[in-house]
């Protein structure tokens, strides 16, 4: 297993904050399904075993496991200080990816009631039709994702 080089800055340019959510899952699924590596957070890629059966350390375990840490790192990388400390002590990839989806994915009712208000009552007022679509658009994509 080659190790690609991961960094926030190059493949996750968006940080991570509790309203950016939605966009942010999007950017991640998409970089590391292009990259081939979305399987170490779904959960499909296992580790290797560790030791081979002459006691004998396995370099397929150490690939995996950089490989999976430099998931882990640009993970950490793309998120705003204030969201760090909720995977600051996430061991893989997944962990990390797991416990964001836990904390940002379900969306409260409350959040999803006020999105679909701000939906229905969203004046075009002086924004331009492009600007007013770009806007709606945006709030329909939160609630598909909430």
């Amino acid at each position: 297993m080659a190790l690609k080089p991961i960094t926030a800055s190059t493949y996750f340019p968006i940080k991570l904050t509790p309203d950016k959510f939605p966009v942010w899952r999007r950017q991640v699924e998409s970089t590391l399904i292009g990259l081939e590596l979305d399987a170490f957070i779904v959960g499909d890629q296992k580790p290797p075993k560790s030791f081979l059966d002459d006691k004998k350390q396995n370099p397929e375990f150490f690939s995996w496991y950089r490989l999976n840490q430099l998931i882990n790192s640009a993970i950490h990388g793309s998120c705003s200080d204030p969201i760090q400390p909720l995977i600051s002590s996430a061991t893989t990839s997944r962990d990390a990816w797991e416990r964001l989806n836990f904390s940002f994915a379900s969306g409260s009712w409350s959040r999803i009631i006020s999105l679909k208000s701000k939906l229905i009552k969203n004046p075009k007022g002086s924004r331009s039709i492009s600007e007013y679509l770009q806007d709606m658009r945006s709030i329909a994509d939160e609630l598909t994702h909430s």
